[in-house]
């Protein structure tokens, strides 16, 4: 209970600073000509490739003033798998199928307030703000067997569903190269409560009435880090 605890009070902290040292404009040069400016935010990934900076859908920010700016992203993961197992005994006389499913989908979802400071082309931000999680996945295997010139099989089945919520952190430097394009570095910690459901399945297919099925669930905090990104941002107005 203690380290649940922890986990919101520290990505709090570390957010503190935010609103007092630049709600107002906080200290160091003014930024100007921000406002109203939109940008679409890419991960630079290994050799080179661009990828959503926040999201696997989508990263998206725009400034609501000199200094101040609202991000929002978002991804979608979908991937389903369907597999048949044939099974043939003694020239096939001796024949089984089975058709096993499996799935791995998630959805993920920010928002977040972005604080600048400095006078340009290189400026210093931080921010944070909510994190949305979901993952729903599944994995079925078989074994099979053979017994009174029959195939048999033992199926077993994972499902999880996982939801989480929490808060993100970040800070990082933006280099502006020009009034389109910039290039920026970002650390962020995130604090995250984790519901999870666990239901572990085993069936037999010459004897469905001995199915088992054991199910856990409970709440687990989380504290981690996404490491330092690299990314590029297109503005437009």
């Amino acid at each position: 209970m203690k380290a649940g605890f922890l986990v919101p009070v520290l990505t709090a902290l570390l957010l503190w600073p935010v609103a007092p040292a630049l709600a107002d404009g906080g200290e160091g040069g003014a930024a100007t000509g921000f406002e109203g400016r939109q940008a679409v935010q890419f991960l630079v990934g290994s050799s080179f490739t661009l990828q959503a900076f926040q999201g696997q859908l989508f990263s998206y920010q725009r400034f609501l003033t000199d200094r101040r700016a609202f991000r929002l992203a978002g991804g979608v993961f979908l991937d389903r798998r369907d597999k048949q197992l044939d099974i043939g005994y003694d020239a096939g006389a001796t024949t089984g199928e089975l058709e096993l499913l499996g799935w791995d989908n998630s959805a993920t979802l920010k928002a977040q307030m972005v604080f600048y400071r400095g006078d340009g082309p290189v400026y210093f931000y931080w921010g944070g703000g909510p994190k949305l999680t979901y993952t729903d996945f599944r994995s079925e295997t078989a074994s099979h067997y053979t017994a009174d010139d029959e195939v048999g099989f033992s199926i077993y089945a994972l499902d999880v569903d996982r939801w989480g919520g929490g808060l993100q952190g970040f800070a990082g430097v933006e280099w502006f190269l020009s009034d389109h394009f910039s290039l920026h570095a970002e650390y962020a910690v995130s604090g995250m409560y984790t519901y999870e459901k666990t239901v572990d399945e085993r069936l037999d297919t010459f004897s469905p009435d001995t199915r088992r099925r054991f199910e856990t669930s409970g709440w687990t905090p989380e504290f981690n880090s996404d490491g330092v990104r690299f990314g590029l941002s297109a503005y437009f107005e």
